[in-house]
């Protein structure tokens, strides 16, 4: 799911006029009040009972597995660029979350570290993959 402002504000509004959220204006100095957010008991029921529904089929998204679905299409210096700038990115993210699992995973409910694990053992497993398959799409130099 991609979540912006110009779709998250106008799910807040109907979330508050449903009554599963209220809002708070909070004043700040020379600059337009912030709004705070939080859901009230029958939003907090609401979210629990989405909770309890099946969340469908897992499914990816991603722009760099359509793009190299046309790897024929691309050059073989920007293949390899792209393999190495994606396994860059995914490995800050595996130090990133490495770092918050050890910090304050322990303080954290069962199913966040969980989540944050399976994550990270994703990401090691689409390395693995990029280390052991790059050769597939791009001759070796």
């Amino acid at each position: 799911m991609r979540v912006s402002y110009g779709s998250i504000y106008p799910a807040l509004s109907s979330l508050l006029d449903e009554g599963l959220v209220e809002c708070q204006a909070i004043s700040q100095y020379s600059r337009p009040d912030k709004k705070s957010y939080r859901l009230t008991p029958a939003g907090e029921q609401a979210f629990i009972q989405a909770l309890e529904q099946s969340p469908g089929r897992h499914r990816v998204r991603s722009e760099f597995l359509a793009l190299l679905c046309f790897a024929h299409y691309v050059p073989t210096h920007r293949l390899q660029q792209l393999l190495d700038e994606r396994e860059r990115e995914f490995r800050e993210d595996i130090a990133e979350a490495d770092i918050w699992l050890q910090q304050d995973g322990e303080q954290a409910p069962a199913g966040m570290r969980f989540a944050a694990g399976f994550g990270v053992a994703l990401l090691h497993a689409a390395c693995n993959y990029i280390d052991e398959n790059r050769h597939t799409l791009t001759p070796a130099q």
